[in-house]
């Protein structure tokens, strides 16, 4: 897995109408051959690692079909769980507005004259950033594994022609 997003992204083209694609997918999963979880709902497949073998930073993969231009494409996207996944969202929006209010404050304190101590701000906020995105990064080296297996299950559930 070599891709760099925060949210890795998985493109598969099947001549399968998007039903059959999901009907494959989740005949493999009630097959138990695999040690996966998951359940299909309309038009969405919902794919997770058992939860004696998740840990913190285990993901999950949320598949859906649409049918284009006479094949079917299935996307996938892992990320980990949702509570995971709001608090990292919850992080960088409170990172990100705190430090443009003290980047303002200090900028008007600058420009009032007044010693300006919030302009320290600037290197505090993106140092908090750069926190929050190597925890991101880390939550996701710990499981690469685990999406490997993740994206290798929809490989072999679809039968396809991996984009990259």
């Amino acid at each position: 897995m070599a891709n760099t997003g925060l949210r890795p992204r998985v493109r598969i083209v099947t001549k399968n109408s998007p039903q059959v694609v999901l009907e494959q997918i989740n005949e493999k999963l009630i097959d138990q051959k695999t040690d996966l979880q998951g359940q299909v709902v309309q038009e969405h497949a919902f794919i997770r690692i058992p939860e004696e073998k998740q840990h913190y930073w285990s993901p999950e993969l949320h598949v859906w079909a649409r049918e284009q231009d006479g094949e079917t494409i299935v996307y996938g996207v892992m990320g980990p769980k949702p509570k995971i996944w709001t608090m990292f969202m919850f992080l960088y929006t409170g990172v990100l507005t705190m430090a443009f209010f003290s980047i303002s404050y200090g900028i008007i304190q600058l420009m009032l004259g007044i010693k300006a101590d919030f302009l320290w701000s600037i290197p505090i906020g993106l140092l908090a950033i750069a926190l929050v995105y190597a925890a991101a990064k880390y939550g996701q080296y710990k499981g690469r594994e685990q999406m490997g297996l993740l994206k290798g299950f929809l490989e072999s559930s679809v039968e396809k022609q991996v984009l990259p």
